[in-house]
């Protein structure tokens, strides 16, 4: 009878990865990779929108992780702004 193969591990850094990885080193639950690249973006306290999160990480919808951030206990605040031309939008960011 042949044994049966597992499938390859996650690498690390695509893994629940442990709190070490982001900027502040005592936040107390655990991030992913994609959680941790918007925390560490958002910790420096310049507010940005979605648009300007998306390229800055390449992501396609950050709201959705912000939305699970808030989730997990991250501090993370917003602010509607008026566009120029009509419309709103909202500015994310994280208090010092």
């Amino acid at each position: 009878m042949e044994k049966k193969q597992n499938a390859p591990g996650t690498p690390r850094e695509h893994a629940g990865a442990c709190n070490t990885h982001c900027k502040d080193n005592n936040f107390p639950v655990k991030l992913s990779f994609h959680q941790k690249r918007v925390y560490d973006l958002l910790s420096d306290g310049v507010h940005r929108s979605a648009a300007d999160i998306t390229n800055a990480l390449g992501l396609s919808d950050p709201r959705s992780i912000i939305r699970d951030l808030r989730d997990k206990g991250v501090p993370i605040s917003d602010e509607w702004r008026d566009a120029v031309h009509g419309g709103r939008f909202k500015r994310y960011f994280i208090r010092k």
